[in-house]
């Protein structure tokens, strides 16, 4: 039980939290399934306006209370659960988007904006916002910005990093501070914009963000599927067609598993002929000739079947069939999420890899990914969906782990590092750079409040 007097917490705006029942349902992150253990914060605090961000703020750092940013609550990491004794900073209620800019090609919104929307919204004047992860349709673009989030056009788009021009984030003494504008190109100070991205809320809350949005393209775009004998095959036509020229918009890979699973959830028929490895792929400017040079090259690195369409309507269901494919893993009990990125020129190494250690300690992985930028998930679905991890789970995660460092990989593409992934911070990275990274979370948070255990 709390010791803190939250009595002297005024917000402007927002409300505050104390009962049992919002501490235990806002102190978890919903997808966080490696941790079943539950941990309660002293309260929660439900911003609605940059002053109570503020507040909160300046209250915690005068208490030394520990204060965890939170957006939507679908980190895979345990990037913004609850700690003992901490505060949690709820920034659902900050969910507007303040404008949507044609001329400048930018859109400017609150953290607790969800992705999809901020995207519909843009769509409905003829652009779109590019970061897509699998959470689109319920995470924030708060979120997002604070774990660098990808997805699936990443391949061409980049990740959030790549959509972000300008931040306001209020710091640990409580100041808000304003990094970057709306401006493409910008030298005159060191990027701290791009410093905040990606940095799970361990040196300042974002409280606004001005972000770019993309013209729709113009012409026809193309999408399809691939099936392939074996995953490592598919590996090799990925590596093959980033390297053609092609310039695909998605390029995702799914295992035998993954197929398996996503016939019995949506009552398909993907692997009715035993394929083993499906590539879903999309080019959303398809210039003349391009279909006919992906589909020469496919062949010619093994493809057995290509279904490529330009119907709206049977796109949205190859699209779907990436998007299901963590609720058809779900339907059979608990996933353990892994996200890595390794050099293209080590997918198919790393592919075969991950399926050894399957069969050497007999996992079931389902293993899907944006393969075209190298990013993998390793999933495992596990029966028991409580308790600690299996012996077996958890030493294919640390061998599998320890081969990704060795072709220079990263234990982390796109999910964050939080309290989850920190073991194998200092793996990756040597002393020098950890040292460095102390300093920065020490020059913006200096008595350490802000999500500490978490990124560092």
């Amino acid at each position: 039980m709390t010791t803190t007097n939250f009595s002297s917490l005024q917000l402007p705006d927002g409300e505050i939290a104390l009962d049992e029942q919002t501490l235990k349902k806002y102190g978890a992150n919903n997808f966080t399934q490696e941790i079943t253990t539950e941990v309660l914060p002293d309260a929660v605090v439900f911003a609605e306006t940059i002053a109570d961000v503020q507040a909160t703020i300046r209250f915690a750092a005068a208490n030394h209370i520990a204060v965890v940013p939170q957006g939507a609550k679908t980190s895979i990491v345990n990037s913004a659960a609850g700690l003992s004794g901490s505060l949690i900073l709820n920034l659902s209620r900050m969910n507007h988007i303040l404008s949507i800019e044609p001329e400048n090609q930018v859109a400017v919104v609150e953290p607790g904006v969800l992705n999809g929307d901020l995207d519909a919204e843009t769509r409905k004047v003829g652009y779109f916002f590019s970061p897509d992860p699998g959470s689109k349709r319920i995470s924030s673009v708060g979120g997002n910005i604070a774990t660098n989030a990808g997805g699936m056009s990443s391949v061409k788009y980049g990740t959030t990093k790549q959509s972000v021009l300008g931040l306001k984030v209020v710091l640990a003494n409580g100041e808000l501070v304003t990094f970057g504008g709306k401006t493409f190109k910008n030298n005159a100070s060191y990027d701290l914009t791009d410093l905040l991205v990606g940095s799970e809320g361990t040196l300042g809350v974002i409280v606004e963000a001005i972000v770019h949005i993309i013209p729709i393209p113009s012409g026809n775009s193309i999408t399809g599927l691939a099936t392939f004998p074996t995953i490592h095959e598919l590996m090799r036509a990925v590596q093959a067609v980033q390297a053609s020229g092609v310039n695909p918009s998605m390029l995702e890979i799914l295992n035998r598993v993954s197929i398996e699973a996503l016939d019995e959830y949506e009552h398909s028929h993907l692997g009715s002929h035993g394929e083993q490895a499906l590539l879903i792929f999309q080019i959303d400017v398809a210039v003349s000739g391009v279909l006919e040079k992906l589909d020469k090259l496919l062949q010619e690195y093994g493809a057995t079947k290509i279904d490529v369409t330009e119907d709206a309507g049977r796109t949205a269901e190859i699209i779907k069939i990436r998007q299901d494919i963590f609720a058809a893993g779900a339907q059979y009990g608990r996933l353990i999420v892994e996200d890595i990125a390794v050099p293209l020129g080590q997918l198919a190494k790393v592919a075969d890899k991950a399926e050894e250690l399957a069969d050497k300690y007999q996992q079931r992985l389902l293993l899907l990914g944006h393969a075209g930028d190298g990013n993998l998930h390793p999933d495992i679905i596990l029966e028991d969906r409580d308790g600690d991890l299996p012996e077996g789970t958890q030493k294919f995660i640390d061998e599998l782990l320890d081969f990704v460092i060795q072709v220079n990989g990263t234990v982390s593409a796109e999910h964050g590092i939080g309290s989850l992934k920190n073991a194998w911070v200092p793996k990756q990275l040597d002393e020098n750079v950890r040292a460095l990274q102390k300093q920065v979370k020490k020059a913006f948070d200096p008595v350490g409040i802000l999500n500490p255990g978490r990124k560092i």
